[in-house]
């Protein structure tokens, strides 16, 4: 009796032991050697070129894609091409339509001129940003407004940005549009208090506004400036450095390599 209790608890030892093992060995061997993972892919939207494999970009909007604060002048625009050439291998073009200081309002009036709309018509991507300057009073007014109680007029921004992208989607059906989201550069400034919570509820209007839309892709950039003080901002405390635009190309490259399926060393498709 007692020998084969023994022989049962042995035996249940040793498998025990055997099923540790295995567990341990398959544990070394994902580690060593991974294996692919079966999860599906995200799904790629490839793009649809007008001709040859030159990527055309055409960028509109306001002075953040005129690239002011860079000393340069290359901008986040500029930097979203020379990385699509160069990490990329995609030859790419670029024409900067954007006007420094624009609105809403004076897009919308860009976006009827021929000139501005055979050249949207001819673009792969279009890229944009405008509001910064619809969303706060101006420079006069800045400092004696409490933002505690201040509500911009969101209702007339979201019926000027489906106008904007109606006007855009008349010429060029197509072509992927990546509108640049709003950060807060005055989130650092005590007097100024309430203004991050201005810009997060205009960014989810312009969302909101987007998904009516196809291919239209809201690219956020609110979170690469919040809590980073003047580090990411030029002198004049409103527009991004160097170091700013650099993080705001690395974000809109990224959505624009993953939603236009360009493959690294690759080009587009």
């Amino acid at each position: 009796m007692r020998s084969g209790v023994i022989k049962v608890l042995l035996a249940m030892t040793v498998a025990s032991f055997m099923l540790f093992a295995y567990g341990f060995v398959t544990g070394v061997q994902d580690v060593l050697q991974p294996r692919v993972s079966n999860m599906p892919k995200q799904a790629e939207i490839k793009i649809k070129k007008k001709g040859n494999d030159i990527l055309q970009i055409v960028s509109l909007g306001d002075s953040l894609t005129r690239g002011v604060g860079d000393k340069n002048g290359t901008g986040y625009i500029g930097r979203v091409k020379e990385g699509l050439q160069e990490e990329f291998d995609q030859k790419t073009t670029l024409t900067n339509l954007a006007v420094s200081g624009a609105k809403a309002p004076d897009l919308i009036k860009q976006l009827s001129d021929k000139g501005a709309r055979y050249t949207i018509g001819q673009a792969d991507v279009i890229v944009l940003t405008i509001g910064g300057n619809d969303l706060f009073p101006g420079w006069e007014t800045l400092a004696n407004t409490d933002f505690t109680q201040y509500r911009p007029d969101t209702e007339t921004f979201q019926a000027n940005a489906k106008t904007i992208l109606t006007k855009i989607r008349e010429v060029n059906p197509d072509s992927p549009i990546f509108w640049v989201g709003l950060y807060n550069p005055f989130e650092d400034i005590p007097e100024l208090k309430g203004t991050s919570r201005i810009v997060a509820d205009w960014n989810s209007s312009l969302e909101k506004t987007a998904l009516d839309y196809e291919r239209v892709y809201v690219v956020p950039t609110f979170d690469l400036f919040q809590s980073s003080g003047t580090k990411l901002l030029y002198s004049d405390h409103f527009h991004p450095n160097e170091a700013g635009y650099a993080l705001m190309a690395e974000r809109l490259l990224h959505n624009m390599t993953t939603k236009l399926d360009v493959a690294e060393n690759g080009g587009a498709k």
